[in-house]
Order: C-alpha cells, then sequence, then structure tokens
C-alpha cells in the first residue's frame, strides 16, 4: 500500500495537532512533511520520530532547551529571526531538535539562497538521505547554523516521489495512533443528528 502526498499532509497535519501543537504550526509541519517526501526525503519518518520524543512540546521549554523545528521554522519566516543579509554570513540557530523537519519548514517559505548545516560540518547541496546525513541534519538534536550564499541549497523543481510507499507503514501507523487523538468520541445525540448510523445500526 502507498500514499499520496496529500494523504500524507493531512494525516501529518492530524497526528501534529494531536501531539498538541496548535493548528498553525501543525500546518507548517505536514507542509514540511509533504516537501520533503516529495524529494525523497523520509519526511514521515523525521516528523515520526520527533514525535515519539517530544510529542507534548510545541515551542521551546527554556533557554537550555533545543528548538522545536517547526516553531523555530515559523519564527523564522515570519522575521522574528533575522536571516544573515550578506553572501557567505553565517547566523548561529543554536540546539534544534530534528532539524531534517526545520529544512522542510524553511524551503517552503524562503526564496533566498539559504543553506542549513550542523555546525561543525560543510555547507552542501542537499538532495539524498545521504546528504542530510553528512550535514547532520538527521540527527536527534544538534547545533544548526544557516548561510546565505549563492545558490539554492536544494533546487525547489526537484521532486522525484509522488506517493509515499510502504516501507513507512509502522510511522503511518503510529501517526495515525496520533491522530486519532483530534476524533471527538460519538454520542447518541451525535448519532440522532446524523453522524453514523445512528441509533439502529442494522448493516
Amino acid at each position: 500500500m502507498s500514499w499520496s502526498l496529500g494523504e500524507t499532509g493531512a494525516l501529518a497535519q492530524k497526528a501534529v495537532r494531536g501531539s498538541g501543537f496548535p493548528w498553525g504550526l501543525a500546518e507548517e509541519a505536514a507542509t514540511a512533511v509533504t516537501w520533503l517526501q516529495a524529494r525523497n526525503l523520509p519526511g514521515v519518518m523525521i516528523l515520526c520520530s520527533y514525535l515519539s520524543r517530544h510529542s507534548t512540546i510545541g515551542t521551546k521549554d527554556g533557554d537550555s532547551s533545543p528548538a522545536c523545528p517547526i516553531a523555530l521554522g515559523c519564527a523564522i519566516s515570519d522575521g522574528a529571526v533575522n536571516l544573515p543579509d550578506g553572501t557567505g554570513e553565517c547566523r548561529d540557530l543554536g540546539m534544534v531538535h530534528s532539524p531534517a523537519l526545520l529544512l522542510g519548514v524553511l524551503q517552503s517559505h524562503l526564496d533566498g539562497p539559504y543553506w542549513l548545516r550542523a555546525r561543525g560540518t560543510e555547507f552542501r547541496r542537499l538532495a539524498t538521505i545521504e546528504d542530510l546525513w553528512d550535514a547532520g541534519l538527521m540527527a536527534t538534536t544538534v547545533h544548526c547554523e544557516i548561510r546565505r550564499d549563492q545558490t539554492l541549497q536544494v533546487e525547489k523543481s526537484l521532486a522525484t516521489q509522488s506517493r509515499v510507499s510502504d516501507q513507512y507503514q509502522c510511522c503511518i501507523d503510529q501517526l495515525t495512533a496520533l491522530a486519532h487523538r483530534t476524533y471527538a468520541p460519538a454520542t447518541s445525540q451525535s448519532r440522532l443528528s446524523g453522524a453514523g448510523a445512528g441509533l439502529n445500526d442494522n448493516d
């Protein structure tokens, strides 16, 4: 079985919401996941891993806590975090959970040529899972830096996958369980008002 990017994004959004994040951040996370998956990068796995460790964290717990990649990405795209202006300039983003998710959020918003890396690694073009590992972005928590450069980090036209394969079945199952937290339980009143088969279910 496989899932379309639309189905995957909708599930990711509900799973993030079910983990305690506000709807706005859930929408951004869904966009990041589908952006990564479309480029054959494991967005579903990365989100599943992040939510399994931080299912109740929506923002930073404090100055010493690693940042939520979704909240940080939104803060950067909203201008709350200043980006480097000059070519070759770096900006320290501090410790970040699941930085590959941050990459997905940023790439869906930023038009400028910005590169992301784990501090101590080389800035590089990110097009494969091996590139993410080499740039330190597949780590659980990493100290990130962002730099303005002449070329885009990931080509926005690079989209090779339209579906999510069954190799992510376990992650899909976990996201589905989290998504179920957003569903309201059925009641007699809701069934009488048209939800489900009513009180006389004789199928």
